[in-house]
C-alpha cells in the first residue's frame, strides 16, 4: 500500500520521472515504500544500485563479501584506487548513501548462504541478481520461490550479457531456465557490459515496484555487445523443476 509521505525536496527531485505518463505520485510512493535485496557488489552491482538510488528507492541491502581489487576498477563504478583492499559492501554503502539521503542503504560484508539467505531476503519486495555467482544464484533463487518474491537475474562475459526476470508462480524460476550449474574463473569482460545489463535490471525493478509490472517475465534478453544487438528467447517453467514445481497444478 502506498503512502503519502514524500516530501516537497523529493517530490522536486523526482520530477522528471513523475511526470512520466503511467508513473506518477502513485508510483513514486509505491517506490519509496519498497525494499531491495542486490547481492553482489561489484560491476552489475554498482549500476543498479546507483539507478535505484538515484530514482527514490526506499530502501537497500547490499551483500557481498569480497574486497575491492585494482582489476575491478575497469567495470565497477562505486570503487576508486582509495578504495582497495577494502570490502566492497562497506564502501558501497557509504558512497550509496551520499547519492540520496532519502532512502536507507544497509551493506553487509558476508558470503551469501543457506544459513543467511532467509534473514537476508526478509521484508523485501525484491531480489536482484546482480553476482555473476551460479552457486549464489541458485540460492536467492530457493528464496524468491519460498518467498514469493520476484528475482531479476542477469550475467555477463566478455562482451556478452543475459537479462531475465522470475517471480514464482507466474512463471519459471532460474533452476527451469539455466538447469546445469556453470561457475568457473572470472570471465573476460568489457567495462561497459556490466553497466549496461546493470542499468536494464534496475529498469526492469522500477516497472515491478512502481506498480507498472515485469516486462521480461518468460523473456530470456540477450545482448551481444561486440554487434549492438539484442535478441530474446522463451524461458517456460519446467513442470518437474525440483525447486518451483510445487506452485503449479
Amino acid at each position: 500500500m502506498a503512502i503519502n509521505n514524500l516530501s516537497p525536496a523529493e517530490v522536486t527531485r523526482y520530477a522528471r520521472q513523475m511526470a512520466l505518463e503511467g508513473w506518477g505520485r502513485e508510483a513514486q510512493e509505491k517506490l519509496k515504500s519498497s525494499r531491495v535485496l542486490i547481492a553482489g557488489a561489484g560491476g552489475l552491482a554498482s549500476s543498479v544500485a546507483l539507478y535505484l538510488l538515484a530514482t527514490g528507492v526506499g530502501a537497500v541491502r547490499l551483500v557481498d563479501q569480497s574486497r575491492v581489487t585494482l582489476s575491478d576498477l575497469n567495470h565497477q563504478v562505486l570503487y576508486r584506487e582509495r578504495d582497495l583492499g577494502k570490502a566492497k559492501a562497506t564502501v558501497a554503502e557509504r558512497r550509496l548513501k551520499d547519492l540520496n539521503p532519502f532512502s536507507l542503504v544497509e551493506g553487509q560484508a558476508k558470503t551469501i548462504s543457506e544459513h543467511n539467505i532467509s534473514r537476508l531476503v526478509a521484508n523485501c519486495n525484491l531480489v536482484i541478481d546482480a553476482m555473476n555467482n551460479a552457486p549464489a544464484g541458485y540460492l536467492l533463487n530457493q528464496a524468491s520461490v519460498k518467498f514469493r518474491i520476484p528475482l531479476i537475474h542477469a550475467w555477463v562475459w566478455e562482451m556478452n550479457g543475459r537479462l531475465t526476470t522470475f517471480w514464482p508462480g507466474q512463471g519459471p524460476c532460474l533452476a527451469c531456465a539455466f538447469p546445469e550449474t556453470t561457475n568457473g574463473t572470472k570471465p573476460a569482460l568489457l567495462g561497459p557490459l556490466p553497466g549496461i545489463l546493470g542499468a536494464m535490471q534496475a529498469l526492469e525493478a522500477l516497472r515491478i515496484l512502481g506498480g507498472m509490472g515485469p516486462a521480461l517475465l518468460g523473456r530470456l534478453l540477450i545482448f551481444k555487445g561486440e554487434y549492438f544487438q539484442l535478441s530474446e528467447k522463451p524461458v517456460k517453467a519446467n513442470p518437474q523443476c525440483l525447486v518451483c514445481r510445487r506452485l503449479y497444478p
